[in-house]
């Protein structure tokens, strides 16, 4: 059924800036059907990334915790193993939540290899600080100074990211806060970014391609815990 001119008005509201007048008021120069298109196309890549979200997170939870150990093993032969660490002085990377690709023992043979990490801060506003886990040089090790700023991803040699998905375009489906799209926005285009996810969570983009919007940020290359692949992004 299509859309009564006051579901339409309301839409409009969540859409395009600059489809209403000051007041609230439909603007002349802005044609309905173009208007219910932008809107509709929005709301279709919404709900096709809330499905997909949701066939993942099930999956993930299926997972007993000596699976998830052996991913989070697997995971870091892979990603150590990968070209994306030659040079690697300091880097990006997340600590993994129950579900995700565990990248716990990754993050634990970085530091025994010298490499500098940062950890992500989750602020206020949704929007990611930076925290500096030094290299471990005995007993102790511990935090460094407080956060770095939102600024800190310009000085890495690589940023690794969560992912519920990524398809070899380097489509990459998040948790759906937003939170690395802004952070992802500020990383230089000199410094890859890779995602980690289980192997059935690549999908290959000519089959099944993830949906994006505009602001979604693409990865370049991929992790899971039997392979790395550089992607089309």
């Amino acid at each position: 059924m299509p859309p009564t001119r006051q579901d339409d008005a309301g839409a409009r509201t969540h859409g395009r800036r600059g489809d209403t007048a000051p007041g609230g008021a439909p603007r002349s120069d802005v044609p309905a059907e173009d208007r219910l298109v932008v809107v509709h196309d929005r709301l279709v890549v919404e709900a096709r990334k809330a499905g997909v979200r949701r066939e993942v997170r099930a999956q993930r939870r299926s997972r007993d915790a000596a699976a998830a150990a052996d991913v989070d093993a697997a995971v870091a032969r892979v990603l150590l193993g990968s070209p994306v660490l030659h040079g690697v002085a300091r880097i990006a990377c997340y600590t993994s939540r129950p579900g995700e690709p565990g990248t716990r023992a990754a993050l634990a043979e970085l530091r025994r290899a010298g490499v500098e990490v940062l950890l992500p801060v989750t602020r206020p506003d949704g929007d990611l600080d930076w925290e500096l886990r030094p290299v471990r040089t005995g007993a102790g090790g511990g935090r460094g100074p407080g956060p770095l700023g939102v600024h800190a991803l310009a000085g890495v040699d690589l940023v690794v990211v969560p992912a519920l998905a990524v398809d070899t375009a380097g489509r990459r489906l998040g948790q759906g806060g937003g939170s690395y799209d802004r952070a992802l926005a500020r990383v230089p285009h000199r410094v890859p970014v890779v995602a980690v996810v289980h192997d059935e969570e690549l999908l290959d983009a000519a089959v099944a391609p993830l949906p994006v919007l505009p602001h979604d940020r693409s990865v370049q290359a991929v992790v899971t815990p039997t392979r790395w692949l550089w992607l089309a992004a």
